[in-house]
């Protein structure tokens, strides 16, 4: 599971950091989501997918971002520049001037986040308020347990990487294209990829735990296998691996995907993305040839 927010092409902003600090900006000027997207002339639920990193933003629409909220495209875009200062009581501001599907966007954000980067065990709801600058009671309205903010967490990222993967299929030209673009989707390759990653292993680890969890834990997986299985169909629709057991790849293919991302995240032995791709594009061999 891995990342496609900006991307560094032509007309196009750079991934990782982005979303978060155009969040960092939004929070310095006072302003909701809702009311960035009017300033700018820009789509509301377009700017949510934007900050969830499932849109990529044109240049332009990072231009008029960073004149909205009093900042410079060079901190939106890399971190140059001087930061905005989030004054103390921009948080109750913000906090009386979102809409409740405003809130419960940025609460989502902040768990994702905070989960990801801290561990479940490790956030606090009121670390989770803090970092919205809302209350633990705003919080447990829209998440009502803690459990319910990894639940959200999880289907935050499982729907980013879907959308993800709609954005490179789109692109590629073949089934076996399509293959070397889902490898390349699952490498933790920037922050947000480690975050993603970092979010799928501790559900899988608290459904070892918690049974209750592991019904979307199923959901989730089994979403992922079908598209593994449905692109090695597709090949041997075009004529490739005519013989090959495709469910028995696809079990052995998505095995050592989760195996290899967690021996990087763990760095419990020297894996590195470079050597999980060329692992993963071989575990085709001799069935496909994707080198």
């Amino acid at each position: 599971m891995a990342s496609t927010s900006s991307t560094s092409g032509p007309g196009e902003a750079p991934p990782a950091e982005l979303p978060e600090r155009i969040r960092t900006a939004i929070r310095s000027a006072g302003l909701s989501q809702r009311e960035l997207a009017e300033r700018i002339g820009m789509d509301q639920t377009a700017l949510s997918k934007a900050l969830r990193g499932t849109r990529r933003l044109r240049d332009q629409e990072v231009a008029a971002i960073a004149k909205a909220c009093g900042v410079s495209t060079g901190y939106l875009l890399d971190g140059t520049g001087p930061a905005p200062v989030l004054p103390p009581e921009a948080g109750r501001d913000r906090a009386e001037a979102v809409s409740a599907e405003e809130r419960r966007e940025q609460i989502l954000q902040a768990a994702t986040v905070l989960i990801a980067r801290r561990g479940y065990h490790n956030v606090r709801v009121s670390d989770i308020a803090r970092y919205c600058g809302t209350s633990t009671a705003t919080v447990h309205y829209h998440f009502p347990s803690k459990e319910a903010t990894l639940h959200a967490a999880l289907e935050y990222y499982a729907q980013r990487f879907r959308s993800r993967l709609d954005v490179e299929f789109e692109q590629a030209t073949s089934a076996r294209d399509r293959l070397r673009r889902l490898i390349e989707v699952q490498l933790p390759l920037t922050t947000d990829d480690v975050d993603e990653w970092s979010v799928w292993i501790q559900f899988w680890n608290q459904a070892m735990l918690e049974p209750q969890l592991r019904q979307a834990q199923r959901r989730v997986y089994s979403g992922w296998y079908e598209v593994v299985l449905g692109l090695l169909r597709d090949c041997q629709a075009e004529g490739l691996a005519p013989d090959t057991d495709v469910e028995a790849l696809a079990e052995r293919f998505t095995a050592m995907v989760d195996g290899l991302a967690i021996q990087i995240l763990a760095h419990s032995t020297g894996m590195h993305p470079d050597r999980m791709r060329s692992l993963l594009l071989s575990a085709f061999e001799p069935h496909l040839d994707l080198t």
